[in-house]
Protein backbone atom coordinates (compact mmCIF):
# COMPACT_ATOMS: atom_id res chain seq x y z
CA UNK A 1 0.00 0.00 0.00
CA UNK A 2 2.54 2.41 0.85
CA UNK A 3 4.69 1.80 -2.30
CA UNK A 4 1.47 2.14 -4.41
CA UNK A 5 0.84 5.47 -2.67
CA UNK A 6 4.20 6.85 -3.39
CA UNK A 7 4.20 5.44 -6.41
CA UNK A 8 0.70 7.80 -7.24
CA UNK A 9 2.34 10.97 -5.86
CA UNK A 10 5.82 10.42 -7.77
CA UNK A 11 3.12 10.34 -11.01
CA UNK A 12 0.93 13.34 -9.24
CA UNK A 13 4.18 15.18 -9.64
CA UNK A 14 5.39 14.88 -12.83
CA UNK A 15 1.80 15.01 -14.17
CA UNK A 16 1.78 18.74 -12.41
CA UNK A 17 5.79 19.43 -13.27
CA UNK A 18 4.72 18.34 -17.02
CA UNK A 19 1.67 20.95 -16.90
CA UNK A 20 3.82 23.82 -15.75
CA UNK A 21 6.26 23.09 -18.90
CA UNK A 22 4.19 22.55 -21.92
CA UNK A 23 5.74 23.34 -25.07
CA UNK A 24 4.16 26.18 -26.70
CA UNK A 25 6.61 28.22 -28.71
CA UNK A 26 9.46 27.39 -31.12
CA UNK A 27 12.02 28.60 -28.90
CA UNK A 28 10.77 26.50 -26.01
CA UNK A 29 10.87 23.46 -28.05
CA UNK A 30 14.91 24.39 -29.39
CA UNK A 31 15.84 25.51 -25.36
CA UNK A 32 14.86 21.36 -24.90
CA UNK A 33 16.92 20.50 -27.89
CA UNK A 34 19.89 22.53 -26.89
CA UNK A 35 19.78 21.21 -23.12
CA UNK A 36 19.43 17.88 -24.54
CA UNK A 37 22.14 17.94 -26.56
CA UNK A 38 24.86 20.09 -24.81
CA UNK A 39 27.91 18.11 -23.92
CA UNK A 40 28.31 17.70 -20.28
CA UNK A 41 31.75 15.54 -20.39
CA UNK A 42 34.39 17.26 -19.06
CA UNK A 43 36.80 15.51 -22.03
CA UNK A 44 34.41 16.48 -24.49
CA UNK A 45 34.29 19.37 -27.31
CA UNK A 46 31.10 21.33 -27.97
CA UNK A 47 31.97 24.10 -29.71
CA UNK A 48 29.72 26.88 -32.72
CA UNK A 49 32.32 28.50 -34.60
CA UNK A 50 33.15 30.84 -37.19
CA UNK A 51 36.53 30.23 -38.34
CA UNK A 52 38.10 31.58 -41.69
CA UNK A 53 38.96 28.57 -45.23
CA UNK A 54 40.66 29.99 -47.62
CA UNK A 55 39.71 34.07 -46.77
CA UNK A 56 36.44 33.09 -46.72
CA UNK A 57 34.25 33.01 -42.90
CA UNK A 58 32.66 29.89 -42.48
CA UNK A 59 30.94 28.37 -39.67
CA UNK A 60 31.49 24.95 -37.89
CA UNK A 61 30.27 22.88 -35.44
CA UNK A 62 32.28 20.59 -33.00
CA UNK A 63 30.70 17.99 -30.73
CA UNK A 64 31.60 14.60 -29.23
CA UNK A 65 31.98 13.70 -25.77
CA UNK A 66 35.84 12.52 -25.78
CA UNK A 67 37.97 14.75 -27.14
CA UNK A 68 40.72 11.38 -27.58
CA UNK A 69 37.99 9.82 -30.21
CA UNK A 70 38.86 10.41 -33.72
CA UNK A 71 37.42 12.93 -35.85
CA UNK A 72 35.01 12.72 -38.46
CA UNK A 73 33.90 15.82 -40.38
CA UNK A 74 30.70 15.69 -42.33
CA UNK A 75 30.53 17.17 -45.31
CA UNK A 76 27.00 17.97 -46.45
CA UNK A 77 25.61 18.26 -50.43
CA UNK A 78 22.76 20.03 -52.47
CA UNK A 79 24.72 21.77 -53.59
CA UNK A 80 24.23 24.18 -50.89
CA UNK A 81 22.22 22.26 -48.58
CA UNK A 82 23.66 21.82 -44.91
CA UNK A 83 23.52 19.22 -42.91
CA UNK A 84 24.04 21.28 -39.60
CA UNK A 85 20.68 22.26 -38.54
CA UNK A 86 19.35 18.19 -39.30
CA UNK A 87 22.34 16.97 -37.67
CA UNK A 88 19.94 16.75 -34.16
CA UNK A 89 17.90 14.19 -35.85
CA UNK A 90 20.90 12.03 -35.73
CA UNK A 91 23.98 12.68 -35.10
CA UNK A 92 23.65 12.56 -31.08
CA UNK A 93 24.87 8.81 -30.82
CA UNK A 94 27.86 9.56 -32.72
CA UNK A 95 29.25 11.16 -30.26
CA UNK A 96 30.43 8.79 -28.44
CA UNK A 97 32.35 7.32 -30.60
CA UNK A 98 33.59 10.79 -32.71
CA UNK A 99 34.49 14.21 -32.59
CA UNK A 100 31.41 14.78 -35.22
CA UNK A 101 32.24 18.21 -37.28
CA UNK A 102 29.45 19.91 -39.01
CA UNK A 103 30.70 22.51 -41.75
CA UNK A 104 28.54 24.75 -43.69
CA UNK A 105 30.37 25.51 -47.06
CA UNK A 106 31.23 28.99 -48.01
CA UNK A 107 27.91 31.57 -48.55
CA UNK A 108 25.10 28.40 -47.25
CA UNK A 109 23.55 27.93 -44.40
CA UNK A 110 25.00 30.05 -41.63
CA UNK A 111 27.36 32.12 -43.43
CA UNK A 112 24.77 33.70 -45.92
CA UNK A 113 24.38 36.61 -43.36
CA UNK A 114 28.07 37.83 -43.57
CA UNK A 115 28.55 36.37 -47.26
CA UNK A 116 29.65 38.97 -49.83
CA UNK A 117 27.27 37.71 -52.91
CA UNK A 118 29.47 39.43 -55.44
CA UNK A 119 32.41 38.33 -54.61
CA UNK A 120 30.89 34.75 -54.30
CA UNK A 121 30.00 34.96 -57.94
CA UNK A 122 33.48 34.84 -59.22
CA UNK A 123 35.02 32.27 -56.51
CA UNK A 124 32.65 29.68 -56.04
CA UNK A 125 32.71 26.14 -57.23
CA UNK A 126 33.94 22.59 -56.77
CA UNK A 127 37.91 23.42 -56.65
CA UNK A 128 36.94 26.24 -54.46
CA UNK A 129 35.00 24.63 -51.83
CA UNK A 130 37.41 21.25 -52.10
CA UNK A 131 40.43 23.61 -51.41
CA UNK A 132 38.32 25.35 -48.42
CA UNK A 133 38.05 21.73 -47.69
CA UNK A 134 41.37 20.84 -47.32
CA UNK A 135 42.49 23.51 -45.49
CA UNK A 136 39.56 22.71 -43.07
CA UNK A 137 41.27 19.04 -42.21
CA UNK A 138 44.65 20.85 -41.74
CA UNK A 139 42.67 23.31 -39.57
CA UNK A 140 41.21 20.49 -37.41
CA UNK A 141 44.47 18.41 -37.15
CA UNK A 142 46.33 20.95 -36.22
CA UNK A 143 44.21 22.44 -33.89
CA UNK A 144 43.09 19.29 -32.18
CA UNK A 145 46.75 17.81 -32.53
CA UNK A 146 45.36 14.79 -34.72
CA UNK A 147 47.69 12.82 -37.28
CA UNK A 148 44.39 11.80 -39.48
CA UNK A 149 40.24 12.25 -39.48
CA UNK A 150 37.68 10.53 -41.08
CA UNK A 151 35.89 12.57 -43.71
CA UNK A 152 31.80 11.50 -44.73
CA UNK A 153 30.50 12.97 -47.79
CA UNK A 154 26.90 13.20 -48.51
CA UNK A 155 25.70 13.54 -51.96
CA UNK A 156 27.44 16.36 -53.91
CA UNK A 157 29.79 16.16 -51.04
CA UNK A 158 30.91 12.80 -51.86
CA UNK A 159 32.41 14.74 -55.18
CA UNK A 160 34.19 17.28 -52.57
CA UNK A 161 35.13 14.47 -49.98
CA UNK A 162 37.15 12.26 -52.80
CA UNK A 163 38.73 15.11 -54.23
CA UNK A 164 40.39 15.84 -50.57
CA UNK A 165 40.41 12.18 -50.16
CA UNK A 166 43.11 12.50 -52.84
CA UNK A 167 44.58 15.75 -52.40
CA UNK A 168 45.76 14.74 -48.57
CA UNK A 169 45.66 11.07 -47.74
CA UNK A 170 47.92 10.85 -45.60
CA UNK A 171 45.50 13.25 -43.19
CA UNK A 172 42.78 10.63 -43.79
CA UNK A 173 42.14 7.61 -42.15
CA UNK A 174 39.07 6.90 -44.45
CA UNK A 175 36.78 8.30 -46.93
CA UNK A 176 32.67 7.28 -46.48
CA UNK A 177 30.77 8.09 -49.27
CA UNK A 178 27.05 8.15 -48.54
CA UNK A 179 24.67 8.55 -51.82
CA UNK A 180 27.86 8.27 -53.87
CA UNK A 181 28.27 10.59 -57.11
CA UNK A 182 29.89 9.48 -60.18
CA UNK A 183 29.31 11.48 -63.04
CA UNK A 184 26.79 13.66 -64.19
CA UNK A 185 25.51 10.29 -66.38
CA UNK A 186 23.57 9.61 -63.38
CA UNK A 187 21.03 11.17 -65.00
CA UNK A 188 20.54 9.46 -67.93
CA UNK A 189 19.74 6.04 -65.44
CA UNK A 190 17.66 8.19 -63.44
CA UNK A 191 15.74 9.51 -66.33
CA UNK A 192 15.28 6.05 -67.64
CA UNK A 193 14.35 4.22 -64.07
CA UNK A 194 11.78 7.22 -63.71
CA UNK A 195 10.11 6.03 -66.66
CA UNK A 196 10.42 2.22 -65.95
CA UNK A 197 8.21 2.79 -62.47
CA UNK A 198 6.18 4.90 -63.87
CA UNK A 199 5.28 2.17 -66.51
CA UNK A 200 5.10 -0.31 -63.78
CA UNK A 201 2.78 0.96 -61.66
CA UNK A 202 0.90 2.79 -64.49
CA UNK A 203 0.66 6.30 -63.46
CA UNK A 204 -0.45 8.26 -66.42
CA UNK A 205 0.65 11.71 -64.24
CA UNK A 206 3.93 10.77 -63.74
CA UNK A 207 4.72 9.62 -67.68
CA UNK A 208 3.08 13.01 -68.80
CA UNK A 209 5.38 15.21 -66.99
CA UNK A 210 8.41 13.15 -67.52
CA UNK A 211 8.05 13.28 -71.15
CA UNK A 212 7.07 17.09 -71.12
CA UNK A 213 10.59 17.53 -69.94
CA UNK A 214 12.53 15.60 -72.99
CA UNK A 215 15.24 15.83 -74.22
CA UNK A 216 16.33 15.00 -70.56
CA UNK A 217 19.38 15.29 -69.89
CA UNK A 218 20.40 17.86 -72.61
CA UNK A 219 22.92 16.03 -74.65
CA UNK A 220 24.91 19.64 -76.04
CA UNK A 221 24.36 21.44 -73.12
CA UNK A 222 23.93 21.40 -69.16
CA UNK A 223 20.58 20.37 -68.06
CA UNK A 224 18.04 23.30 -66.69
CA UNK A 225 17.48 23.17 -62.52
CA UNK A 226 14.00 23.39 -63.50
CA UNK A 227 14.07 20.03 -65.23
CA UNK A 228 16.23 18.36 -62.36
CA UNK A 229 13.49 19.50 -59.70
CA UNK A 230 11.07 17.65 -61.58
CA UNK A 231 12.82 14.22 -61.72
CA UNK A 232 13.62 14.48 -57.94
CA UNK A 233 9.85 15.17 -58.09
CA UNK A 234 8.97 11.93 -59.00
CA UNK A 235 12.27 10.23 -57.76
CA UNK A 236 10.64 10.80 -54.00
CA UNK A 237 7.46 9.90 -54.97
CA UNK A 238 8.76 6.14 -56.05
CA UNK A 239 10.49 5.51 -52.77
CA UNK A 240 13.71 7.49 -53.86
CA UNK A 241 14.62 10.31 -51.47
CA UNK A 242 13.00 9.14 -48.03
CA UNK A 243 11.94 5.38 -48.13
CA UNK A 244 8.27 5.88 -46.98
CA UNK A 245 8.10 9.18 -47.81
CA UNK A 246 6.65 10.74 -51.15
CA UNK A 247 8.35 13.79 -51.02
CA UNK A 248 11.48 15.86 -48.83
CA UNK A 249 8.96 18.19 -46.65
CA UNK A 250 9.67 17.06 -43.75
CA UNK A 251 13.23 16.86 -44.29
CA UNK A 252 13.01 20.93 -45.12
CA UNK A 253 11.19 21.19 -42.28
CA UNK A 254 13.52 19.83 -39.38
CA UNK A 255 15.93 22.38 -39.16
CA UNK A 256 13.14 24.78 -37.65
CA UNK A 257 14.08 23.09 -34.26
CA UNK A 258 17.58 22.87 -34.88
CA UNK A 259 19.65 24.33 -31.71
CA UNK A 260 22.59 25.67 -34.44
CA UNK A 261 20.42 27.82 -36.14
CA UNK A 262 18.32 30.45 -35.26
CA UNK A 263 15.63 32.53 -36.55
CA UNK A 264 17.66 34.91 -39.06
CA UNK A 265 19.51 31.64 -40.48
CA UNK A 266 16.37 30.18 -40.80
CA UNK A 267 14.47 33.20 -42.66
CA UNK A 268 17.92 32.92 -45.33
CA UNK A 269 18.35 29.34 -45.31
CA UNK A 270 16.22 28.57 -48.40
CA UNK A 271 17.78 32.05 -50.46
CA UNK A 272 21.06 30.65 -49.86
CA UNK A 273 20.52 26.89 -51.22
CA UNK A 274 18.97 28.91 -54.40
CA UNK A 275 22.09 31.01 -54.96
CA UNK A 276 24.43 28.56 -54.09
CA UNK A 277 22.53 26.22 -55.94
CA UNK A 278 22.47 28.54 -59.30
CA UNK A 279 26.43 28.53 -59.34
CA UNK A 280 27.02 25.28 -58.55
CA UNK A 281 24.88 22.99 -60.58
CA UNK A 282 27.35 23.48 -63.85
CA UNK A 283 30.04 21.77 -61.60
CA UNK A 284 27.85 19.20 -60.25
CA UNK A 285 27.19 18.21 -64.24
CA UNK A 286 30.83 18.29 -65.17
CA UNK A 287 32.37 16.96 -62.35
CA UNK A 288 33.40 13.52 -61.70
CA UNK A 289 34.76 11.47 -58.72
CA UNK A 290 37.99 10.04 -59.17
CA UNK A 291 39.09 6.30 -58.98
CA UNK A 292 41.89 5.99 -57.68
CA UNK A 293 42.71 6.53 -53.53
CA UNK A 294 45.45 5.97 -51.44
CA UNK A 295 42.90 5.02 -48.15
CA UNK A 296 40.39 3.22 -47.70
CA UNK A 297 37.06 3.54 -49.03
CA UNK A 298 33.66 2.67 -47.55
CA UNK A 299 30.46 3.19 -50.05
CA UNK A 300 27.28 3.63 -48.10
CA UNK A 301 24.01 3.30 -50.05
CA UNK A 302 20.02 3.02 -49.67
CA UNK A 303 18.81 0.33 -51.89
CA UNK A 304 16.13 2.76 -52.85
CA UNK A 305 18.32 5.87 -53.60
CA UNK A 306 17.57 7.37 -56.73
CA UNK A 307 18.52 10.64 -55.68
CA UNK A 308 22.40 9.22 -56.55
CA UNK A 309 21.39 5.97 -57.89
CA UNK A 310 22.01 2.96 -56.14
CA UNK A 311 23.14 0.54 -58.95
CA UNK A 312 25.28 3.57 -60.27
CA UNK A 313 27.11 3.92 -57.44
CA UNK A 314 28.25 -0.08 -57.45
CA UNK A 315 29.60 0.26 -60.82
CA UNK A 316 31.54 3.40 -59.51
CA UNK A 317 32.40 1.33 -56.27
CA UNK A 318 33.26 -1.94 -58.46
CA UNK A 319 35.87 -0.11 -60.40
CA UNK A 320 37.78 1.73 -57.69
CA UNK A 321 41.11 1.12 -56.67
CA UNK A 322 42.11 1.03 -53.02
CA UNK A 323 43.63 0.02 -50.42
CA UNK A 324 40.75 -2.09 -49.38
CA UNK A 325 37.17 -1.09 -49.87
CA UNK A 326 33.66 -2.24 -49.15
CA UNK A 327 30.39 -1.39 -49.95
CA UNK A 328 27.68 -1.48 -47.47
CA UNK A 329 23.50 -1.57 -48.18
CA UNK A 330 20.24 -0.28 -46.08
CA UNK A 331 17.89 -2.28 -47.40
CA UNK A 332 15.01 -0.06 -46.29
CA UNK A 333 16.62 3.51 -47.21
CA UNK A 334 17.17 5.87 -49.91
CA UNK A 335 19.36 9.20 -49.97
CA UNK A 336 19.65 9.65 -46.53
CA UNK A 337 20.27 6.15 -44.44
CA UNK A 338 21.58 7.55 -41.34
CA UNK A 339 17.95 9.25 -40.72
CA UNK A 340 15.82 6.63 -42.42
CA UNK A 341 18.26 3.30 -40.36
CA UNK A 342 20.13 4.98 -38.12
CA UNK A 343 20.70 2.34 -35.73
CA UNK A 344 22.25 0.31 -38.66
CA UNK A 345 23.96 3.44 -39.67
CA UNK A 346 25.61 3.85 -36.37
CA UNK A 347 26.35 0.32 -35.92
CA UNK A 348 28.20 0.36 -39.30
CA UNK A 349 30.36 3.54 -38.17
CA UNK A 350 31.58 1.92 -34.68
CA UNK A 351 32.34 -1.54 -36.38
CA UNK A 352 33.40 -1.28 -39.45
CA UNK A 353 34.71 2.29 -39.64
CA UNK A 354 36.45 3.29 -36.51
CA UNK A 355 38.57 0.82 -35.42
CA UNK A 356 41.10 2.07 -38.29
CA UNK A 357 41.77 4.96 -35.77
CA UNK A 358 42.99 2.48 -33.20
CA UNK A 359 42.10 1.63 -29.26
CA UNK A 360 41.34 5.40 -28.00
CA UNK A 361 41.68 6.35 -24.39
CA UNK A 362 38.73 5.58 -22.17
CA UNK A 363 38.10 7.93 -19.59
CA UNK A 364 36.91 6.51 -16.09
CA UNK A 365 35.19 8.56 -13.54
CA UNK A 366 35.56 8.00 -9.91
CA UNK A 367 31.82 7.37 -8.13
Amino acid sequence: MYKFSLISLLILMSISISAQNLISTREQAVQMLTNLRKIHTPEGIDTLQQIELNKEKQWISIKGRNRDNPILLFIHGGPASPIMPISWTFQSSWEDYFTVVQWDQRVTGKNWATADTVKARNELGAETIIKDGVELVNWLCKRYKKDKIFILGLSWGTMIGTHISTIIPEKIYAYIGVGQVYHANNEDYLYSRLLELAKKYNNTAALEELKSIQPYPHIDEETPITKMLVTRKWASIFNGGWYGKPSLELYYTLPQLSPDYNENDLKFQFQSMAFGSRFLVDDMQRATSPMNFKVPIFILMGRYDLYTPYAKAKIYFDNLKAPSKKFITYERSAHFPMIEEPGRFLITLVNDIRPLAGKVKDYTIDP
